[in-house]
């Protein structure tokens, strides 16, 4: 809804640097629009500039104060970055430094020479190529926090409506004497609560001054009530971030409301910029929140004497959360292992990745998991997945699987896609080498009692992995808020299983860093019915091109047909390729994607 696009300022005055004197003044402090974190990549582009915009209201806050220091954050190195300050960004530069290669994360680049603010707005920017897509974006939103050149000239990517960019990660080290005294409250744009449930609004809150802010009073608005205001009591010493909370007691009506939030004052008087003292949170509320779950791929062997402790673990967490956890059991050197997931490795065994977060491999206790589950999954997801399977028919050799995504807020530029997981439980006839036989090596679930050698039902045991890396084009690139991507495919059952009727479907939605995004798992069963979630309610209609044309008769809602670029298309003198067919009837919408030969 565009009507909440009217964002306030996010001014990010973020890690301000105190000189620990009892009468010193600050000697620096970093401004930009974002906080400390690089949470993504803008652009798609080997070779760009990004740039922010400080205004004069800004700059005539700092006049005479001096910037000789940028902080770059990157999403990935980069070759021949060049870094400036500029008033026009066509124009010359008033500074500039070329640094050669900088790297993932923050960088620090010192320029040849300090620039002095004069009360008129600027910009602060950098230049890069190289084999990498580098440019890095925040959490955070400002008009003003993301000006690009991706190859055809500046633009502001913040408040063009396709993209509404998040904050280029970009901060100017701001040094002088006599720094205002400010304060920064920044919030999440998007939250999902469920209805008539008690719940919280967060708002984080940063001090960029010298001296110690106690008692904050913060303002806040649901929808167009009337401003209630909190105090809280606190001590935040300079360059401090911390986070607050106000409890209410819940919304009894669906649909998006907005929280407005406002430093009214800190210890009592106003800080020294209004700008950056307002912010608001869109509070999605729906029946049931979606559910953030929580996959764990292991690698195990039979003939492995100390991986009981996994099997254990999987039996306690599949039995304790069966809503949110979700184990794949990645046997390898063995007869029940499968070449499908030959990609994925372990250093030892047994050992599991959480999330496919590959650089903490971790070892699979049953304590160990629990604790990171319940931390994972206490944040709602920002995307829902559910998933359907179904055999085609009473042989069982092929499975119609539906992943169903839902996104929560418009996304764009996004690189998700599905990847399916069939996984078996019960298998019989296999022997499990066990080291805790005897109870020399404490207990472990029971296997202390059982022999060396023993034979057990195999469970969550992967089959095939049907993508490892997900499907390219599975996801379109550019989502919008509500809106459910279904992606269908037809999947051959492998030949070596036991039992069909114990037959589960994972999917999987893997995001641009390889990680698992969120993920659902189902039964896979011969009657749709059973399926967890159905569609069946909007009429899903048969559409086929014709003649370069699309045919929707019969369907009395609204049709849009996009390109794999998420350009909308005419539906007339279609040329072949691949797109993305949007149906809206009423409230429900559902999207697929079709061929056109």
């Amino acid at each position: 809804s565009n009507c909440m696009k009217k964002i306030f300022f996010l001014f990010s005055l973020l890690l301000c640097l105190i000189a620990i004197e009892a009468k010193a003044a600050p000697t620096n402090c970093y401004w930009g629009y974002c906080n400390s974190k690089v949470t993504g990549e803008f652009g798609s582009k080997t070779k760009a500039q990004g740039a922010i915009y400080i205004p004069a209201e800004v700059a005539e806050l700092y006049k005479g104060k001096t910037i000789s220091v940028i902080k770059v954050g990157l999403a990935a190195m980069s070759e021949n970055v060049k870094v400036f300050i500029t008033k026009d960004l066509n124009g010359e530069s008033a500074t500039t430094k070329t640094v050669g290669k900088l790297y993932n994360g923050w960088n620090e680049v010192k320029l040849s020479s300090a620039y002095t603010i004069d009360g008129k707005g600027f910009y602060i920017g950098y230049s890069y190529e190289g084999n990498n897509k580098s440019m890095g974006h925040s959490e955070m939103y400002s008009p003003n926090g993301c000006w690009a050149d991706l190859g055809d000239g500046w633009k502001n990517y913040a408040t063009d409506s396709k993209y509404n960019a998040l904050a280029l990660t970009l901060q100017a080290q701001i040094a002088g004497e006599d720094m205002p005294k400010d304060l920064w409250l920044y919030t999440k744009r998007n939250v999902i609560v469920k209805k008539n449930a008690s719940c919280k609004f967060n708002f984080g809150v940063i001090n960029l001054s010298p001296r110690i802010a106690r008692t904050l009073q913060v303002g806040y608005t649901i929808d167009d009530a009337e401003e209630k205001v909190a105090e809280f009591k606190t001590t935040m010493g300079a360059n401090v971030e911390k986070e607050f909370s106000i409890d209410y007691s819940g919304f009894s009506k669906n649909g998006v409301h907005t929280v407005k939030f406002r430093l009214i004052s800190v210890d009592g008087e106003a800080d020294a910029y209004a700008g950056n003292n307002s912010d608001y949170t869109n509070v999605k509320v729906m029946d049931a929140i979606p559910q953030q779950r929580f996959v764990v791929e292991e690698g195990t062997g039979t003939w492995c004497g100390w991986c009981p402790r996994g099997i254990v673990a999987f039996r306690h967490m599949a039995e304790k959360y069966p809503e949110t956890f979700i184990g794949i059991a990645v046997h390898k050197n063995d007869a029940l292992a499968t070449n499908s997931y030959s990609k994925l490795e372990f250093k030892g065994y047994p050992t599991c990745y959480v999330n496919r977060n590959l650089k903490n491999p971790t070892s699979p206790e049953a304590g160990t998991l629990e604790v990171m589950h319940n931390k994972y999954v206490a944040t709602p997801p920002h995307i829902g997945v559910e998933v359907k399977a179904d055999f085609t028919d009473d042989t069982k050799k092929k499975i119609n699987a539906k992943a169903l995504t839902t996104f929560f807020a418009d996304e764009q530029n996004v690189n998700y896609k599905v990847s399916f997981v069939l996984i078996e439980n019960g298998i019989k006839g296999y022997k499990q080498a066990n080291y805790y036989a005897g109870g020399k090596s404490g207990k472990m679930g029971g296997f202390e009692n059982l022999p060396g050698s023993v034979a057990i039902d195999m469970d969550h045991v992967a089959r095939m992995n049907y993508s490892f890396y997900g499907v390219e084009g599975s996801i379109p690139t550019s989502v919008k808020a509500d809106e459910t991507v279904e992606y269908a495919a037809q999947l051959d059952v492998p030949k070596n299983i036991q039992n069909a009727d114990n037959l589960y479907l994972i999917a999987l939605l893997i995001n641009s860093k390889g990680e698992i995004e969120n993920a659902a798992e189902a039964k896979v069963t011969t009657d749709p019915s059973m399926s967890i979630t159905d569609n069946r309610t909007l009429l899903v209609p048969e559409f086929t091109f014709a003649n370069g044309t699309l045919n929707v008769n019969g369907f009395s809602g609204k049709v849009f047909i996009y390109n794999v670029y998420g350009v909308e298309v005419p539906n007339q003198s279609i040329p072949s390729g691949i797109y993305i067919i949007k149906c809206v009837d009423g409230n429900k919408s559902f999207v697929k994607k079709m061929i056109l030969k």
